[in-house]
């Protein structure tokens, strides 16, 4: 029965045998067959794709070419409205030129060639050379049609350029503008991007004249045109090197030219060849292998089976060497699912040994294992963003405290099937030593706070940063009064607990960001980094925070049943003007210290004596305007606003502080003090209601009941919060109509947050408030944002007009303002008119409203009503 079985077997082997070798031998019949089809089509596709490559490059080409003629077109229409409207076309002309690598030149001409104006110097007040001139002109088929570019029958620079001449129609005489192409950047930038390796590029106009060649053919064809293809079929013959080839080809009617790729037959691609050299290779090779394949199989097969009894063991031997380690253990498949664990990381992770499941990706159970012990949805983020980072960049480890204040190093590993594998080691003991090794090398141990080394490294640091950066800091330098006589008499002890509390009372005084240290006996240093990027700005900073300070450490303290009294002394300096040394930085502040000290006084007192005046002049002066304000000291200006008939239209509210002292105080001695603090936003908001509560009055006259009155919103009290909401209370209970307020901005103001200042203007403006851009033109805002800006008015700045008739720009931006705002729709208005002649200009040029010394000055309420007694005013409401 087993001879049997044997024979059985055999017979079954032979017979799957012939099987295997038929199949082999159908498969070879059908690569022939296949190898000899491919032959003859893919020939013939070939050259069906390298056609559809040709046609595909003129299209782009084309495409490119059309693109950039229009875009000139489009210039020269713009040159053709600006000479017909009388304007300088100078400028545009060479500012179009050096923006653009594609224009070489322009240049307008008369009827007789003559250069009347040009973007170079090269070409002022010269004259085209007349066989240049005779061949543009007769170019032009018609005097009111635009011809296509040319070549010149002569270079008349050592770089060849293509001459495209178009007539002025509007220009009022015989005008034409000449634009210079340089041949050589026409041809690049129409190629960019294209397949030319074997391709040849040509640009020819109607009569078969090349424009363009690449590559160049040498001689380059000056003289020989070749046969239009405008009037000739294409052919297959290249058109520079007149050899068999594809050819296509492309018109532009628009501009009278042609465009054609031509690529030899020569050179089209023959892959074809390849591919049925490696599909016989191929077969040849499968046929080997297929005749060692049945050879092969078997005996794999069996070492298959040897192979999973191994494994099993290995897999045995593995989980015990595993559950022997002293680490945790964990691997991961290429989904960062969980594999397999050890012993030693379910007992270093009690919590999650009913949560580990095999193919359980790892997030979820980090998930829920933090849902058991109660984690906070900020630590699971911590956590799953640990790991995270850990299984993104191997090989470095990282560390996780856990809910059992261990500390845990995790260091993951790739394996070669894309998984990954994380050891997990207790480095708890390491941490705690590290940690009081620290304590001890950079705290002083009473008080806790950074010592004398820490502070040096911190401040090296901090001057570093900021004179980089641009911002200022301060070090305070303190020192307490009699603290030797509280040891003396008191002890030691009592003196150890002042200190605590002085340090305490230190950290509360100043932010997280600052560094306050002890350095010795009674001794504290306090850095303060990042107060202001201005230096008067950071000293104030530095004085208020010194004064805080100050009344904190001068409280009572209780010290062991005694109650005792501290005074203290302070040094200041500012680092980050310059780069300067800690050691350096300390001294200056040990000395200012020393000030106070041989003044026999407790106080602070700055290293520069000057810098100490100016700020207690800066701190007077912000107490005297928070009195001002709480006195009424203030008053309202009005300056008016005439338009062009010498009609008041309205005025403009200016802020004036009347001190009982020195009377009237100049708007530059305060205004930039009230802006630097808070007083600006409830003082600009009085500024606002005054003005809000003169216009309600002035409502009821039927004479001034269409005035409008504008008001300067600083930045700050712009971006405040509640300014919108504020306004709107104004407006609603001084029951005002809208359109008589107007706000004016600044262009610093508004380009600092664009579309926060857009939505806050959007919402005002839906009230009905208008909106003017002051000091306009001295800014940097974008024509884009302009364009989005709710904005009724410009307001020209006074620096243009004190300059008109005087420097030839001013009078250009002055004229470039008002035509532009003429084509947006907004008023105009010049400030800072001071004569009659700046008066005529500005009215020459268009502007219609008038501000400034020649009409009046800022005055007071009373005196401005007599003005308006005098003059006419408008009736209309505004914008009429």
């Amino acid at each position: 029965m087993l001879l049997m079985a044997h024979a059985r077997s055999a017979i079954h082997a032979k017979s799957v045998r012939y099987k295997v070798w038929a199949l082999l031998a159908l498969l070879l019949l059908t690569a022939a067959t296949a190898i000899a089809w491919l032959l003859v089509n893919m020939r013939a596709s070939d050259q069906v794709e390298a056609q559809q490559r040709l046609n595909r490059i003129v299209q782009g080409t084309g495409a490119t070419l059309s693109h950039q003629l229009d875009s000139l077109d489009i210039f020269a229409h713009g040159v053709d409205e600006l000479l017909a409207l009388g304007g300088n076309v100078q400028p545009v002309m060479t500012l179009m030129v050096r923006q653009s690598n594609l224009l070489g030149d322009a240049l307008i001409l008369d009827g007789q060639g003559k250069v009347l104006v040009a973007a170079r110097q090269h070409w002022r007040n010269g004259q085209v050379p007349r066989p240049l001139w005779v061949r543009l002109r007769q170019s032009l088929t018609d005097p009111m049609a635009s011809g296509a570019p040319l070549r010149a029958p002569l270079d008349v620079e050592p770089q060849p350029m293509l001459y495209w001449l178009r007539p002025l129609s509007k220009a009022g005489a015989e005008r034409y503008l000449l634009m210079r192409l340089p041949r050589a950047q026409w041809a690049a930038a129409l190629t960019r991007g294209l397949e030319l390796e074997e391709v040849e590029f040509t640009l020819e106009n109607q009569d078969g004249e090349i424009l363009l060649a690449l590559p160049v053919p040498e001689p380059e064809p000056h003289t020989q045109p070749l046969p239009a293809l405008s009037r000739a079929p294409v052919g297959h013959v290249a058109r520079l090197s007149r050899k068999p080839a594809l050819v296509a080809v492309q018109s532009l009617p628009k501009q009278g030219l042609w465009i054609s790729a031509s690529l030899p037959m020569d050179k089209v691609p023959n892959p074809w060849r390849m591919v049925v050299l490696g599909l016989c290779m191929a077969i040849a090779v499968f046929a080997l292998l297929a005749a060692a394949l049945w050879a092969t199989v078997r005996g794999y097969l069996l070492r298959l089976r040897g192979m999973q009894l191994l494994a099993m063991q290995s897999q045995q031997r593995l989980d015990q060497a595993l559950d022997s380690m002293g680490s945790g253990f964990l691997l991961l498949d290429a989904q960062r699912q969980v594999l397999q664990w050890n012993r030693c990381y379910e007992e270093m992770f009690p919590w999650q040994k009913h949560e580990l499941v095999s193919g359980r990706p790892l997030m979820d159970v980090l998930g829920a294992f933090s849902m058991q012990l109660g984690l906070g949805h900020l630590q699971l983020q911590a956590i799953k963003k640990l790991h995270e980072q850990l299984l993104a960049d191997p090989d470095r480890p990282v560390e996780q405290q856990l809910p059992t204040g261990q500390f845990v190093q995790m260091k993951a590993s790739p394996v070669a099937d894309g998984g990954m594998v994380i050891t997990y080691n207790d480095v708890t003991d390491i941490r705690l030593a590290a940690a009081e090794i620290e304590s001890l090398a950079f705290y002083d141990a009473l008080t806790g706070l950074p010592n004398r080394r820490l502070l040096l490294d911190r401040l090296a640091q901090a001057t570093e940063q900021a004179y980089r950066e641009g911002w200022y800091g301060a070090l305070l330098f303190l020192d307490l009064d009699q603290f030797k006589m509280l040891n003396d008499t008191l002890g030691h002890e009592v003196g150890d607990q002042l200190l605590q509390q002085v340090a305490k009372r230190l950290r509360g005084a100043v932010r997280s960001s600052d560094t306050v240290a002890r350095l010795g006996g009674d001794e504290f240093v306090v850095m303060l980094c990042e107060l202001a990027y201005a230096e008067a700005a950071a000293a104030t900073a530095a004085q208020r925070i010194g004064d805080k300070i100050l009344a904190r450490l001068n409280q009572p303290y209780t010290l062991g049943g005694h109650t005792h009294r501290s005074a203290c002394s302070i040094g200041a300096t500012l680092f980050g003007q310059q780069p300067q040394s800690a050691a350096e930085l300390l001294k200056q502040a040990d000395i200012a210290m020393y000030q106070i000290k041989t003044r026999k006084s407790s106080g602070l007192c700055f290293f520069d004596p000057q810098m100490q005046v100016e700020i207690h002049q800066r701190v007077r002066m912000e107490e005297d305007l928070r009195v001002a304000m709480a006195q009424s000291q203030f008053e309202l200006h009005y300056q008016p606003q005439f338009t062009l008939a010498g009609e008041v239209i309205g005025a403009e509210a200016l802020l004036r502080w009347r001190h009982p002292e020195r009377g009237l105080v100049p708007p530059g001695m305060f205004i930039a003090v009230a802006e630097e603090s808070e007083i600006i936003v409830p003082l600009g908001m009085w500024v606002l209601r005054t003005a809000c509560e003169q216009l309600a009055r002035w409502q009821k006259d039927a004479r001034l009941s269409q005035l409008q009155v504008s008001v300067n919103v600083s930045a700050r009290q712009f971006r405040h919060k509640d300014f919108a909401t504020r306004v709107v209370e104004v407006l609603r209970e001084t029951g005002i109509s809208p359109q008589r307020l107007k706000l004016e901005l600044t262009e610093s103001v508004v380009i600092e947050n664009v579309e926060q200042a857009i939505a806050t203007m959007k919402q005002l403006r839906a009230l009905g408030l208008c909106f003017s851009m002051d000091d306009f033109g001295t800014g940097q805002s974008s024509l884009t944002y302009l364009t989005r800006l709710p904005l009724s008015q410009l307001k020209i700045d006074q620096s243009f007009i004190r300059n008109m008739g005087h420097r030839h720009t001013d009078d250009v931006i002055v004229q470039t303002i008002i035509g532009m705002a003429r084509n947006l729709n907004l008023e105009v208005i010049a400030e800072g008119v001071e004569t009659q002649e700046q008066r005529a200009m500005l009215a020459s040029y268009g502007c219609a409203y008038f501000q400034g010394y020649l009409f009046s000055p800022p005055v007071p309420l009373h005196a401005f009503e007599q003005l308006l007694a005098r003059v006419p005013v408008r009736m209309e409401p505004p914008g009429v």
